[in-house]
């Protein structure tokens, strides 16, 4: 038989030379009679010998490619994942997720408030410290900057002992509010009218409203009763023990003139 393909002799089903169908088939698609040598169906175009078989079935799972390529491809990002991930850790590249979230451990910087861990007590007084230390070194805008958080913290402290209505008192005097300051004051003089602290500022408070009477009011009941007071040995006083011969000298300079 002769290939309508190439013209060769050949005997068979398939041409010897080019392998061309000998023989008449059928379309795998439509069922159409394909003649001899046929690439293509006339009818509807499929080439001989291929399906196009529907998504889904086994067939076109076999035609259309591997099912389980996505598996392939999933397995393949997270093993690209572990190794962005993972191997700097192993190897000691790279920064830990730690690192990432804390960021590296920095001094405060004048402005900056303190952190606010603790109870709300050691909130304030650790406030009351950075306004204390700013107004020590003459930075006014910090310490003022600071009064209003330490305000709202020791009402957030409350009830507060003797020496917490003292750190509140001098806040309120440092924000420049000598009302609030002497009412704080009084606070504690309601408990003890000789207690030094309460005395200091309220005669402080006094002097800086102009009120000179009741500054000088103030100071002379702190003089006499400093000795016996200092005795008592309160924790409050000896927390402030470096300022309580100031505050005796102020009075005195304030009664002496």
């Amino acid at each position: 038989m002769k290939c309508s393909n190439c013209g060769t002799e050949s005997g068979g089903n398939f041409c010897s030379s080019c392998g061309a169908p000998l023989k008449a088939g059928d379309c795998t698609e439509c069922g159409a009679k394909l003649p001899a040598g046929a690439r293509f169906c006339t009818r509807c175009g499929a080439a001989a010998g291929t399906t196009t078989a529907p998504r889904g079935s086994a067939r076109g799972q076999a035609a259309g490619g591997n099912p389980n390529l996505p598996w392939y491809l999933a397995g393949g990002v997270l093993l690209l994942l572990i190794i962005i991930l993972v191997v700097p850790l192993v190897t000691g590249t790279g920064a830990r997720p730690s690192d990432q979230l804390l960021g590296p451990a920095v001094p405060l910087a004048p402005g900056t408030p303190p952190p606010l861990t603790g109870s709300p007590r050691d909130q304030a007084d650790r406030l009351f410290d950075r306004i204390m230390t700013a107004a020590e070194r003459g930075d006014t805008a910090e310490a003022l900057r600071f009064t209003p958080m330490a305000i709202d913290a020791y009402g957030m402290a409350a009830p507060l002992d003797d020496d917490g209505r003292y750190h509140l008192a001098v806040v309120h005097l440092v924000a420049g509010n000598t009302d609030a300051a002497i009412s704080t004051a009084e606070q504690i003089l309601a408990d003890n009218e000789n207690h030094l602290l309460g005395l200091a500022v309220a005669g402080e408070a006094s002097e800086r409203a102009g009120n000179l009477a009741a500054a000088r009011t103030y100071y002379g009941r702190l003089l006499a009763a400093y000795d016996a007071e200092v005795a008592r040995s309160l924790p409050e006083y000896q927390a402030h023990m470096r300022s309580l011969p100031e505050f005796r000298a102020n009075a005195q300079r304030i009664t002496d003139g």
